[in-house]
């Protein structure tokens, strides 16, 4: 599907979705390889405005807000200034009597990070908390929390987590946290509309928050920064957020530049903790697959078991919703912004990521540069091998296991078996599959028939080949 096609279907698709889902604005932006290659919006930035929403209109991004906060803690984790498994008395000595429950372990930074201090989850309540004042969150904090299970307990989703974080990055930094996110992050970013202060957006980049009474469309009021802007404070616009997408699309690239080392901005990507796994059948495909959900640093991780990773984070929040979303393996990235209490953009936003990336992963394999050298040299010698049962080869790759875990003769004698007397092959051109660097599965044509072949090497210098499978495709 070319790219012209897939912005045709794409704002088709949200338009559609603005419509029924009775958003008054909407904005999205689609992003390969790091850069916004097509924004578009739809409805209006407030109503009877006449004014539609575009790439430079700012909406609050709510919990969004948090993938910010997790890398301005990895920021001062980097600079020495803290540890991840420290506990948070260290930094926030008032919440020594939260009552963690009895035998619970202490709160550490990584528990808040990952939803796994034991808070029950709050949405409607944080996201009502964000003008509270400092002194006052602090008194409210160090008179007693309630848990739902001891930390490290589970996954459990916590906006209170989230402002606690934002007062270590205080503590630690000797800033304001508000301020440690614009100097540190948005400023290096260039992400010069993004803002903690609703009341410093421009009128021409403005956009109104609106809840959905019986009644009809009520404007939400106005709020000012306090003690949870760390969980869901932010302001922002498709502009910015497709560099912030960028940033975390280029933490496989040496050349990047961003605040934040490109080791970090992975580790922020990781799976830390499970969330669910379900299984269900794909619409599209007809194909059961399971997804599997976990939570990083401040971003959503979803391996789904057709598509491959996708990495995200929602926000919701009264009078906005929005999400972001990428699939590091293809390059394409997507941010969606609407202007309604909790409007749902994940759904649309997920649904237009699958449509763009089902297509890649039927047209698109796995590229040899996504190897390692040797194993893309190991894939050569193999076929090699198989074609003309050279030991020399075998002896120069094998691995000291290969011969223990299958005698050689065996192990050749059932290569030729499959082969049958026909000994030459191809390479299945797009057949290339692969997990990790050190992992390569492809087909190949030979006289016998189709053949799938894998292989995995060592963690030595130089690797070597410690798996060998090689079975015939069944039609």
């Amino acid at each position: 599907m070319g790219h012209q096609n897939i912005i045709d279907l794409l704002d088709q698709h949200f338009l559609q979705h603005q419509q029924e889902r009775k958003i008054p604005g909407v904005a999205y932006g689609l992003i390969k390889d790091g850069e916004l290659v097509h924004s578009k919006g739809f409805g209006e930035t407030v109503l009877d405005s006449n004014t539609c929403p575009a790439k430079s209109s700012v909406f609050r991004i709510a919990s969004m807000t948090k993938s910010f906060t997790a890398t301005a803690i990895l920021l001062l984790r980097d600079a020495g200034k803290l540890r991840l498994d420290d506990d948070i008395t260290i930094y926030l000595p008032w919440t020594d009597s939260i009552g963690i429950p009895e035998f619970g372990h202490v709160i550490t930074i990584r528990d808040l990070l990952t939803m796994n201090a034991g808070f029950p989850t709050d949405d409607p309540w944080g996201d009502r908390q964000e003008s509270l004042e400092i002194e006052t969150f602090d008194d409210l904090v160090s008179q007693g929390l309630s848990f739902t299970r001891a930390p490290r307990m589970g996954f459990e989703y916590s906006n209170l987590g989230y402002a606690l974080l934002g007062r270590v990055i205080s503590v630690v930094s000797g800033m304001d946290y508000l301020d440690f996110v614009k100097t540190e992050i948005h400023k290096p970013l260039t992400m010069s509309s993004t803002t903690f202060h609703q009341s410093e957006v421009s009128l021409d980049q403005f956009v109104q928050g609106y809840a959905d009474f019986a009644s009809g469309f009520v404007a939400e009021p106005l709020t000012v920064p306090g003690a949870f802007s760390a969980m869901g404070g932010l302001l922002s616009n498709v502009e910015d957020l497709a560099k912030w997408v960028a940033g975390f699309q280029s933490a496989w690239d040496e050349t990047s530049q961003h605040p934040l080392q490109k080791w970090s901005r992975r580790e922020m990507q990781e799976p830390q903790r499970h969330v669910r796994t379900a299984a269900f059948t794909d619409p599209h495909t007809d194909q059961i697959k399971s997804i599997t959900t976990s939570y990083g640093y401040g971003l959503l991780v979803d391996d789904d078991s057709l598509l491959g990773r996708f990495v995200s984070h929602s926000g919701g929040y009264p009078g906005f919703g929005s999400h972001m979303r990428w699939h590091p393996e293809s390059g394409w990235g997507i941010v969606a912004l609407g202007n309604r209490t909790y409007a749902p953009m994940m759904p649309a936003a997920s649904e237009a990521m699958n449509l763009i990336v089902r297509d890649h992963v039927t047209a698109n394999a796995v590229s040899e540069r996504q190897l390692w050298p040797e194993t893309v040299a190991a894939i050569s010698a193999v076929e090699e091998l198989l074609a003309s049962g050279n030991q020399s080869i075998a002896d120069d790759w094998f691995a000291v296991n290969m011969d223990l875990d299958q005698p050689r003769s065996e192990r050749m004698a059932a290569i030729s078996a499959l082969l049958g007397n026909g000994s030459k092959i191809s390479r299945v051109p797009e057949s290339l599959k692969s997990t990790t660097p050190a992992h390569a599965k492809w087909q190949v044509a030979s006289d016998a028939g189709l053949l799938e072949i894998e292989i995995l090497l060592t963690p030595t210098k130089p690797p070597k080949v410690q798996t060998l499978k090689v079975a015939k495709v069944l039609s």
